[in-house]
């Protein structure tokens, strides 16, 4: 048989008789229900906010944080300033509410700590990728079918980015990014040079543009960038003018460990795939030449299927790499790889790169699984 619920009780401040029901006492106005699960729920909210702050650069909570900034002056930066990193880390502060308070207070949600606009020279975690807020400025199209509407003008910010994961390749796109004006939508521009494009394995870096066009008289530009498709979550960039920060992208020339050379073959369960030469190149078309500073170099492979199905290869798989930074791909010639093999076929091609000519150390690398992110590392070794 249950034990029947008494009609009143005593409230434990002001030692009256009320109601066994109420919530808070009709004589003193205090409250003296639910004591024990509010603080199990304070208790569980502030596990919540210390969780998400703990993990907030970390690639599986999908956070973002800024690490430092590099020291500028405005407009523009000397370039051969050094560079100063400020480290940060989010403040937590947590005040409990008193077991007699009459109200009580809403605890501040996390997302209202978590910094997600950021300014020239603002250097960010996000995941596994470092990024950073190297440049913004008006740009000047010189070809004359290429230019803005009446009204209008093109604008860039320039960004960095290194992954920084050790076997995690990471893809940086001019897609991920939209740009608006005063809230409204800008169209993206894609006549300028050295757009920021790139897939980089471990440990490798790129820099570059992204260019939009704005109206000339808006007065708050952001871009926002999506790192992740399947997180609803963004970063958001402010255009501020011709300002540079002076930050400039440092290269590692250390070579990869087993990186094959000319007249060695790699092996798997599906590919043989030996390197046959490499040589410095040339375009006879006007319209596809190096820019100043740099040439081309051109690699040349034979694969072999040793499986028992079909392969496919392409030259989308390469990537390059000057210094651990990446390098751009061009198709002026006429022998790129690209063949799908039947079982026991062979196929040749090359590819070819846009390299620094003070690049010390220049790899290539082939992408063998988009899953797992291996990769066969080949020396550029350049002859005449």
């Amino acid at each position: 048989m249950s034990k029947e619920k008494p009609a009143t009780k005593i409230c434990k401040y002001c030692k009256t008789e009320i109601p066994y029901d109420a919530k808070v006492c009709p004589q003193c106005r205090k409250k003296v229900k639910g004591g024990i699960l509010k603080w199990i729920v304070i208790a569980v909210v502030a596990i919540l906010v210390i969780s998400a702050f703990a993990g907030g650069g970390d690639k599986n909570t999908g956070g973002t944080q800024k690490i430092g900034e590099v020291s500028r002056t405005s407009p523009a930066a000397n370039p051969s300033e050094s560079k100063k990193i400020e480290d940060t880390a989010p403040e937590q502060t947590a005040q409990p509410e008193s077991e007699e308070s009459e109200t009580e207070t809403e605890p501040e949600s996390p997302a209202e700590e978590v910094k997600t606009i950021y300014n020239v020279g603002d250097i960010l975690k996000d995941g596994d990728l470092e990024i950073v807020y190297m440049s913004s400025g008006e740009y000047v199209s010189d070809n004359e079918f290429l230019q803005p509407a009446d009204g209008n003008k093109y604008i860039f910010i320039q960004l960095a980015f290194r992954n920084t994961s050790e076997t995690q390749d990471a893809t940086v796109s001019v897609y991920s990014f939209e740009c608006y004006a005063d809230g409204y939508n800008a169209s993206a521009y894609y006549g300028g040079e050295d757009a920021l494009s790139a897939t980089l394995s471990a440990g490798r870096s790129t820099s570059g543009y992204l260019y939009f066009e704005v109206p000339e008289d808006a007065a708050e530009i952001e871009i926002e960038y999506e790192p992740n498709v399947f997180l609803d979550r963004k970063i958001t960039f402010t255009y501020e003018g011709d300002v540079d920060s002076g930050y400039i992208l440092e290269g590692d020339s250390t070579p990869t460990e087993g990186a094959l050379h000319i007249g060695e073959t790699a092996e798997s369960k599906s590919l043989n795939i030996t390197y046959l030469s490499c040589f410095t190149d040339e375009s006879d078309n006007m319209f596809i030449q190096p820019k100043d500073g740099y040439h081309y170099v051109t690699c040349e492979f034979e694969f072999e299927n040793v499986s028992s199905s079909d392969q496919t290869i392409s030259s989308y798989s390469f990537d390059c790499y000057a210094d651990g930074i990446d390098c751009v791909g061009t198709y002026f010639r006429d022998d790129n790889i690209s063949a799908t093999m039947s079982a026991g076929r062979k196929a040749k091609g090359t590819v070819t790169f846009e390299v620094p000519n003070d690049a010390q150390v220049v790899e290539v690398e082939y992408l063998s699984n988009f899953w797992t992110s291996n990769r066969v590392v080949f020396m550029v070794e350049e002859q005449s």
